[in-house]
């Protein structure tokens, strides 16, 4: 991760955090805007470590990859429905018609029922 992502998903990134470092009070962490320095600071305050060590610890955490749990945040729902239009192929309407695929002439199959 890198602090930029940390610092956008900061309310994402609290409970990860919290996970990590235990230590660490889920009010103070909602007051801060999740800079390495604030962080840091937090950090050694809250346990034994010197700032130093604190942040040598942050950086450990911060080298593994974003946690599914701050990545599929609510948070960031606006932001992947307004990305789902690169998907669509140039030219075509979101709510074009799908009758390419074949099946609109044959009747919704029963809920729990299988073909025999």
């Amino acid at each position: 991760m890198q602090w930029n992502d940390i610092q956008a998903n900061w309310p994402a990134m609290i409970p990860v955090l919290r996970a990590a470092f235990p230590e660490l009070d889920e009010a103070l962490l909602t007051g801060l805007s999740g800079t390495p320095e604030e962080l840091a600071d937090a950090l050694a305050e809250a346990s034994s470590r010197d700032r130093q060590e604190a942040m040598r610890d942050l950086e450990a955490w911060r080298e593994g990859p974003m946690p599914a749990d701050a990545y599929a945040d609510p948070t960031h729902d606006d932001a992947a429905l307004s990305e789902a239009g690169r998907y669509v192929p140039e030219g075509e309407d979101v709510l074009s018609d799908d009758s390419r695929f074949g099946d609109d002439d044959l009747p919704d199959r029963p809920m729990g029922r299988r073909e025999t």
